[in-house]
């Protein structure tokens, strides 16, 4: 769905983080509600990459209001998954109100096998919830269609340590996960033959 363009042109740049992912939703939130201001083009890496490739499939649903809901599913769905995820607060962080990982016994025990194993051995089947999400929750093909944002998501090549950046037409899930891909808890993601 087409949105005539009106007010100033802005162009993003999303950076990674899964906490400052969850931040930047909110800023973009507040950014699409206003209409003095138009996104003409996002690049984003990691969790920016994410939210960039959200934010474009729900503008191209549903205009402004298809995009700030896309967002809101996206982290809601995150939010979700990570409820059962071993690494938690530890209860006397939970008590405490402390927000940090730094005493969760499941944080540091995968903190220490990661040193001592490879993702190829630690997870040989390469199996990653957030990858489900992100296909379930985004329709590339309307990313790449999207007339009214350009999206361009980075990622690094793992031989080079050079970044390929992905736009119109090349932007898939496989290139997003290569962007959000964490050397130490994940298997490269190999695109056109190329980690």
């Amino acid at each position: 769905m087409a949105e005539k363009s009106r007010g100033k042109c802005i162009n993003l740049a999303l950076q990674g983080g899964g906490s400052h992912g969850a931040l930047t939703w909110g800023v973009l939130d507040r950014l699409l509600e206003d209409d003095r201001l138009t996104i003409a083009e996002i690049s984003g890496t990691s969790a920016g990459a994410m939210n960039a490739v959200v934010l474009a499939d729900g503008f191209e649903r549903g205009g402004r209001d298809g995009a700030r809901s896309a967002l809101h599913d996206f982290w809601k769905a995150v939010s979700d998954a990570a409820r059962f995820s071993p690494i938690q607060r530890s209860p006397w962080d939970r008590a405490l109100g402390n927000y940090s990982l730094d005493l969760s016994p499941g944080y540091l025990f995968m903190e220490g096998v990661s040193r001592l194993f490879s993702p190829y051995e630690l997870n040989p089947m390469g199996l990653d919830p957030l990858r489900g999400i992100l296909e379930r929750q985004v329709d590339f093909d309307n990313v790449n269609q999207c007339r009214d944002i350009a999206v361009h998501v980075t990622a690094t090549h793992v031989r080079t340590g050079r970044a390929k950046i992905f736009s119109r037409g090349a932007v898939t899930a496989d290139a997003v996960m290569a962007s959000a891909c964490l050397p130490q808890i994940a298997q490269a993601v190999e695109i056109d033959g190329e980690d």
